[in-house]
């Protein structure tokens, strides 16, 4: 594996929980974002009728389970960064430890 750097790992905790909060709030936007579209695009297709309209129906449950798996892995991304973090700090202090 030429090109690796072993011996440069860096991993700044701030930066982490900034990462994680960021994730968060991107989820809460894009959320809000959707339902702002879905509310626009419903409100165009309430004069429909007939077979556009079942449709239209069919997509609009198929384009929310999309969005709903977005908005999920989103949030739990975030989380994972969370804990990653976390999990990180508390083996590197044990790490630390070893040399006290």
């Amino acid at each position: 594996m030429s090109g690796a750097h072993y011996d440069e790992l860096a991993v700044k905790y701030g930066t982490m929980d900034a990462l994680a909060t960021e994730l968060g709030d991107q989820a809460k936007k894009l959320e809000e974002d959707l339902q702002a579209l879905k509310k626009a695009v419903l409100d165009a297709a309430a004069g429909w009728g007939g077979e556009a309209y079942e449709e239209f129906t069919k997509k609009t449950k198929e384009w929310d389970r999309h969005a709903t798996g977005i908005h999920e892995a989103l949030v739990a991304i975030g989380k994972r960064v969370g804990t990653a973090g976390g999990d990180y700090r508390g083996g590197d202090l044990k790490g630390s430890s070893y040399f006290m």
